[in-house]
């Protein structure tokens, strides 16, 4: 698998978690939200969709394709950026609504899935424009050894410790989620 799929096949799996978001946040019945798992998903968002999959797109695929020639101001590396760092205020926004809702302010939950729900469309949006556009540029852009020196580089990542069982972790819960909430 060379570094554009390794990045999809992450894609796929944020993906597959805001179904998952979607589905939870749209319940009839939202004293039946399972907090929990909406925590859990902010765990996920946080810690393998930002700081273990974006960070692979900030600190090296962005950063070759600037070395490549693309500017980072006015064009889609710069949307990217930009869309990253909105998705980051979003989950800001709905880890604060949940320590109240904790502390017992009822009307906190309206924000927590105002906030996610606004997450999992930009991010979807966001995908779709990296698959389709952004990822495609890359692969014309950059040159055969670079790409291979990254997917190297990726590989092992998703290999070594702890990264390792901490993406494992998050395959993990992505799945015991699916199994609860899609149908």
């Amino acid at each position: 698998m060379n570094a554009i799929e390794i990045l999809v096949k992450e894609h796929d799996s944020i993906l597959q978690m805001i179904e998952i978001t979607q589905l939870i946040l749209t319940a009839e019945d939202e004293t039946k939200i399972n907090l929990n798992h909406v925590e859990e998903i902010v765990d996920f968002i946080k810690k393998f969709a930002d700081k273990y999959h974006h960070l692979k797109e900030e600190d090296v695929l962005f950063m070759e394709m600037e070395r490549q020639g693309m500017p980072r101001q006015g064009g889609p590396i710069g949307v990217m950026l930009h869309e990253h760092d909105e998705g980051r205020a979003y989950i800001k926004l709905a880890e604060e609504s949940i320590a109240k809702l904790k502390l017992g302010d009822r009307t906190a939950f309206s924000q927590i899935k105002e906030n996610l729900m606004n997450y999992c469309t930009l991010l979807t949006n966001h995908i779709f424009k990296e698959n389709n556009i952004l990822y495609p540029m890359a692969a014309q852009l950059l040159p055969h050894d670079v790409l291979e020196s990254m997917s190297v580089g990726f590989k092992e990542s998703n290999l070594s410790t702890p990264d390792n069982e901490y993406v494992t972790k998050y395959l993990k819960l992505v799945a015991d989620l699916r199994s609860i909430y899609v149908k």
